[in-house]
């Protein structure tokens, strides 16, 4: 009798069956200043761009060996090819272990013509001036997104998909995608699970913003959205598309909100959080949109 008590509870409590998998494998390589531990992870990179892979422990790259060389057994030289599209990797570490590295090379952004690139509107990016922060500089390039692409995994939990910009338009799409956002989405969904919300990824709102769809919906000229470095999310378990009911008190409203918010907030002093310091904003449900929270990159601590 206990013991068919205990099931009915699993059942109707709503209690996840299957443990949260977080992804990572068993070592971490440094790449493009980025460390990541995450069996599948992406970098955007132009055309011909040579960069490293380095790690503490010995690692073997394969799938590209045109374009790798090694340097040392635990570096590795890594040119991106010359022709902009999806190129795969794979770093080999310790017990068997790998990672699956996306090498997403972009089309360069000389090759956008006025507003547009291949016939996707970009509208045009803010001028920067040599005061500009380095954050704020016009991206060099956009990775091109097809219709056969736009389901790959970025890292193990968010896809290019939920990053493309929601202006109306057919393919080929294009966005940016700052690596440190990535690794920032993965950290705080892992958070999010151990606090006891069961869910695979989040619910995106807004990730990558074209300058002429920002222009659009009458945004700051400079949000981070449009260099890829911010993302609007909210927790949906049920996965109905919205904010859940995270106090359990029968409404969808902002005190559901604040709970993610407050969950973010949580982090700041973690020393571990400290390379994803940036942006945190809170919005309440309106007539265009339910509620969520606005995260970013930016480096220093940024609220609203």
């Amino acid at each position: 009798m206990k013991r068919l008590l205990v099931i009915l509870y699993i059942l109707f409590s709503g209690y996840n069956l299957m443990a949260y998998d977080h992804g990572k494998a068993g070592f971490s390589v440094s790449i493009l200043e980025e460390v990541n531990r995450y069996k599948i992870y992406s970098v955007f990179v132009l055309p011909g761009t040579e960069f490293t892979v380095s790690s503490e422990s010995d690692i073997q790259l394969s799938g590209l060996t045109e374009y790798t060389s090694q340097l040392q057994v635990k570096k590795w030289n890594v040119s991106a090819p010359l022709i902009p599209g999806a190129y795969a990797l794979t770093i080999s570490g310790p017990k068997n272990e790998e990672m699956h590295l996306n090498i997403l090379v972009l089309t360069p952004m000389k090759e956008k013509k006025g507003e547009y690139l291949n016939g996707y509107r970009i509208g045009y990016y803010p001028i920067a001036t040599t005061e500009t922060n380095p954050i704020y500089s016009r991206p060099k390039g956009l990775f091109e997104v097809t219709e056969e692409n736009q389901d790959m995994l970025l890292t193990p939990h968010f896809t290019m998909q939920q990053f493309l910009c929601k202006q109306s338009s057919g393919f080929p799409k294009y966005i940016i995608v700052r690596e440190r956002l990535l690794l920032k989405l993965e950290y705080l969904l892992e958070k999010v699970n151990n606090k006891g919300y069961s869910i695979e990824t989040f619910g995106f709102i807004s990730g990558y913003r074209t300058p002429y769809y920002n222009k659009s919906i009458n945004n700051v000229s400079k949000s981070r959205h449009i260099y890829g470095g911010a993302a609007d999310i909210f927790i949906d378990q049920d996965k109905d598309g919205e904010m859940d009911d995270m106090n359990e008190d029968g409404l969808i409203d902002e005190k559901d909100v604040r709970i993610f918010y407050s969950l973010v907030e949580e982090e700041f002093n973690n020393p571990d959080y400290k390379r994803f310091r940036g942006g945190l904003g809170f919005y309440k449900r309106n007539t265009v949109h339910h509620g969520f929270i606005h995260v970013d990159v930016r480096g220093w601590k940024a609220r609203w």
